[in-house]
């Protein structure tokens, strides 16, 4: 995914970047479609301000793309809802086996809430990125390193 955005200002290593909602690709809405507006748009918001490495060296005003790999969201997606449901079944599945006479429905349950919530602890410790972001920032084509438009 891919917006664009002007660097609000740069603390250390790390840029402050206004992403804008415009409206997409024209597909971003539809089945199948590209979804790259959503990269500025958690919760409704039209403006986000996202802290990005800046491993460019962009500076203040400076228009940039932001950009998440295409398996970020997928992945987040797995660890996030998959694993507990993963979690939720197979503990249900355990409850069940290992249930005595007359208590498989308790088993099933207490297995099925114990399994998702291990397996979602199990996602968040997973879904740490190494200390690397999942976000870069790249210059637009066409403009030059200093913005220079000649």
């Amino acid at each position: 995914m891919r917006a664009l955005g002007v660097v609000s200002r740069v603390e250390g290593d790390c840029a402050w970047v206004v992403v804008s909602v415009s409206g997409g690709c024209g597909r971003c809405h539809e089945e199948g479609g590209c979804g790259g507006v959503n990269i500025a748009k958690p919760f409704g918001q039209h403006r986000r301000e996202l802290r990005v490495p800046n491993d460019i060296d962009a500076r203040a005003g400076e228009a940039v793309n932001v950009v998440i790999d295409d398996a970020v969201p997928l992945r987040a997606a797995l660890l996030t809802y998959g694993l507990p449901i993963l979690g939720v079944l197979v503990g249900a599945w355990l409850g069940t086996a290992l249930a005595g006479d007359g208590r498989a429905d308790l088993s099933a349950a207490l297995g099925a809430g114990a399994g998702g919530v291990v397996m979602f602890f199990f996602g968040r410790a997973r879904a740490s990125f190494d200390g690397a972001m999942p976000v870069r920032l790249e210059r637009p084509e066409g403009l030059a390193a200093e913005g220079c438009r000649r």
